[in-house]
């Protein structure tokens, strides 16, 4: 991924840039030093450096220039909004944004000035792997067999082949592997369109050219994001094409595309000559989502290839693990697919990799390894049957009526909380920086005051929502031991215990059981009861009581009255509810808490009772 440090003297500025730009780039941020150094050694090898302007320097300031002209890299100056705007920086070398932002225009201009420390292109006779390796690329599994044929078949013609596909699908490898099948492609040339401008086309393209004009040679031209090219830019290209082929110089155009350039032609976004010129054929790479059957041997592959090219040895992937890439969006495609296996070989070094050794998405970083495999070092046949019993069987003492109450699959709706969750985080972190700038756009004090008031604690209450989601996709499999239960929950209850203050709750112990023991994940049950207890709260009429009773055979049961209404809940939307029970949907907190319980081999259901009474009843297993 692209480094970018962001230096700025607000701490909510610095965090909201994290967040918005954390899931494209690795963002690192913190204050200006206080000896003025510009950039510390370590911090020299950055990509793009987003600098916090200090106040009274416009976009123009010759001190904003000479940071610039110091830096490395480009630079995103953030400057504040109230001077007058003078245009963008020079050459691509830097930018302005004003503040406060906006999320998609700040995307847009680091998008831009990455691109633009990019372009300089290099000819290479060969692609940048093996031509044996590189060629794999168009084989199954990377690509569907039909699409695997097709592409083959393509690599032997000259004429212009356009690759579709999504951000990560490899689109570049692609079109090397395709050189590389053509014994005729000549030299191969890279030209990364990303915000291009008519000028550098005109200046820079036709140097790409080798031989010159006497020497009648095929060269390999390689267009990447064709999507963003201005029109102006698709004008030259066009224009350069026609000159090149009517001076007879042979050029094989291989161009790529994350959009639907025939929808941008519709639309009047992109020239209609020069899109049908370029998509004399087309290839379309599918995603990764829509390629369950094959995700497993994918997957198999990408580790074996990483494991010899990481000196591992031989790599196989374990039940648990495969079913664990197989169930995951994978929104960034193979790139995503082969960062992860990478990421997970590097930091554990073993022949076995298991579905604990796998970060994804968000879900932070890998801890280290106590006792590593040794180098190809494989798990015994015991090790494996024990595995696999523990994967296919269910834990014991599994309820046989709770647990059945099922409200969708686990893996499926950890995937889609975990992206609902990043969706919602960075729009609200950024709406809370634009709250705390009031102070410079209003001169009503109690207007200013009432509004960050009410928008902040809306935010709060909305980034308490979205850590729980979070919270909940990071875990993975439950690692269950013996726990007291009536012990465990009386923790729960002191973590809560400001909560029933401010709700002037009271709790009451019915029965309890307090050597009760149950096998479960320490973590996992402190979470459900948690947020089943806070859904109790949030439903309970004011300063009511809350009974719960702690019986053998690992059985809770939790009684109130709820505030007139329905319980919310939000299974509609996730589509989540069960036709083969009729149960009526959950709160998010509960049905959260309910799919914990099931995975440890409990279970949890939901009573309403006459006079808007409610009891929960949960059952775990005791060993």
């Amino acid at each position: 991924m692209k480094r970018i440090l962001v230096v700025d003297k607000s701490q909510p500025v610095r965090e909201t840039i994290a967040l918005v730009l954390g899931r494209d780039f690795t963002v690192f941020h913190r204050s200006p030093r206080a000896d003025c150094q510009l950039l510390t050694p370590e911090e020299e090898k950055i990509d793009l450096l987003i600098f916090g302007a200090p106040p009274g320097l416009g976009s123009r300031s010759p001190a904003l220039q000479g940071i610039a002209f110091q830096a490395p890299c480009p630079v995103l100056f953030l400057v504040d909004s109230r001077l007058p705007a003078e245009g963008e920086g020079t050459a691509g070398k830097y930018d302005w944004l004003a503040k406060p932002f906006n999320p998609y225009q700040l995307k847009e201009k680091v998008a831009r000035l990455l691109s633009q420390a990019r372009l300089p292109s290099e000819i290479s006779s060969r692609p940048f792997l093996g031509k044996g390796q590189v060629s794999r690329y168009l084989d199954f599994p990377y690509l569907p067999a039909s699409t695997s044929a097709l592409a083959k078949r393509f690599a032997l013609t000259s004429l212009p082949i356009l690759i579709l596909g999504e951000t990560g699908s490899g689109q570049e490898k692609i079109a090397r592997a395709l050189h590389s099948l053509n014994n005729q492609a000549g030299p191969w040339v890279a030209a990364y369109l990303t915000e291009i401008s008519q000028e550098w086309l005109e200046r820079k393209i036709r140097g790409l050219v080798p031989g010159g004009r006497e020497k009648l040679q095929r060269v390999t031209l390689f267009l990447f994001g064709l999507e963003t090219l201005e029109q102006a830019a698709q004008a030259s290209l066009l224009r350069f094409l026609e000159e090149e082929e009517e001076a007879g110089q042979q050029i094989w155009v291989l161009s790529s595309s994350r959009a639907d350039l025939l929808e941008k032609v519709y639309r009047g976004e992109f020239l209609d000559v020069l899109y049908y010129r370029l998509a004399r054929l087309t290839l379309r790479l599918s995603p990764l989502r829509d390629r369950p059957s094959d995700l497993p041997s994918l997957a198999a592959r990408v580790a074996e290839e990483y494991g010899a090219r990481l000196g591992v040895g031989k790599v196989s992937l374990s039940a648990a693990a495969t079913a664990r890439l197989s169930h995951y969006l994978w929104f960034g495609n193979l790139e995503e697919m082969e960062t992860v296996i990478a990421r997970a070989l590097s930091a554990r070094r073993k022949g076995l990799i298991e579905a604990g050794d796998l970060v994804l998405g968000d879900e932070g970083e890998i801890e280290p390894s106590v006792v590593p495999f040794s180098e190809g070092e494989a798990p015994s046949e015991t090790e494996e049957a024990d595995e696999t019993k523990h994967l296919s069987e269910p834990a014991t003492g599994e309820p046989t009526g709770l647990s059945r109450l099922a409200n969708g699959d686990y893996r499926d709706i950890r995937v889609l909380i975990n992206e609902l969750a990043h969706e919602l985080k960075n729009p609200m972190v950024t709406i809370k920086t634009f709250t705390q700038l009031l102070d410079d756009r209003y001169d009503d004090e109690a207007f200013r005051g009432r509004f960050q008031e009410t928008v902040g604690n809306d935010i709060a209450r909305m980034d308490e929502l979205v850590e729980t989601l979070l919270d909940f996709s990071r875990f993975t499999e439950p690692a269950c031991e013996k726990v007291v239960l009536y012990e465990h929950l009386r923790r729960v209850l002191e973590e809560i215990l400001p909560e029933c203050i401010r709700r002037e709750a009271t709790i009451r112990w019915g029965s309890k059981e307090e050597s009760s023991e149950v096998f479960a994940d320490k973590a996992q049950l402190h979470y459900a009861f948690t947020n089943v207890l806070r859904s109790v709260l949030a439903q309970l009429n004011p300063r009511g009581e809350i009974q719960i009773d702690v019986a053998g055979e690992g059985k809770v049961s939790i009684a109130y009255v709820r505030e007139g209404g329905q319980m919310s809940s939000l299974t509609h939307y996730l589509d989540l509810s069960s036709s083969a029970v009729e149960e009526e949907g959950l709160p998010l907190r509960i049905l959260l808490a309910k799919i914990l319980l099931q995975r440890i081999g409990g279970g949890l259901a939901v009573n309403r009772l006459e006079g808007g009474k409610v009891l929960i009843r949960a059952e775990l297993p005791i060993g």
